[in-house]
């Protein structure tokens, strides 16, 4: 009976043992994953940097029919993420709220390489107008999150009516019709 019960002992020493190595291990894997980069660094070829860049919008820097039409397309985005922005609003997913915030970022950016970063460029004012769409978004985001609502109607309503002054005159700036002289 001696014999079972060292058996026994000598078992359970091997168990903890292994337990304690386990533990160790994960320990480490924790601590692994908690320092290291959030995400991995991604090498780029050169062929492919060259064809991301070739992607880049082009910038406009006068008025013609191929600003016209970027134009219009970049608004009609951005009043499409308004639209949209208002059902998720509703919804109140904050996963949503973010990757629609990130949206506007994206399309604020996109507006900003297209037409340039100041409203003193020849097409600034469509850029101001996707500035103004994000800010409109991240009002009706913080108002959300204080208490439900809004604690400051007229800032969202603020952003809005600039969104809407810049959107209309990006439209009139960007018309080569509009700039026609008349005979």
């Amino acid at each position: 009976m001696d014999q079972n019960k060292n058996n026994v002992k000598t078992e359970k020493t091997t168990a903890q043992k292994v337990a304690t190595a386990v533990s160790w291990v994960i320990v480490a894997a924790s601590l692994w994953y908690w320092l290291s980069p959030s995400a991995p660094i991604q090498l780029i070829p050169a062929v492919a940097q060259t064809a991301k860049q070739q992607q880049t919008p082009r910038v406009y820097t006068s008025v013609s029919p191929q600003a016209l039409t970027s134009a219009t397309q970049y608004l009609a985005d951005l009043d499409s993420a308004m639209t949209q922005g208002i059902q998720i609003l509703k919804a109140n997913n904050l996963k949503d709220l973010s990757a629609h915030s990130q949206r506007f970022k994206a399309l604020r950016e996109t507006g900003q390489a297209q037409f340039g970063r100041s409203v003193f460029e020849p097409l600034g004012q469509c850029a101001a107008a996707g500035i103004f769409a994000n800010s409109w978004w991240q009002a009706k985001v913080s108002a959300i999150r204080q208490n439900g609502g809004e604690a400051d109607p007229s800032t969202a309503y603020d952003h809005l009516d600039q969104y809407q002054i810049n959107r209309n005159e990006c439209l009139n700036l960007s018309d080569p019709a509009e700039k026609a002289v008349p005979a």
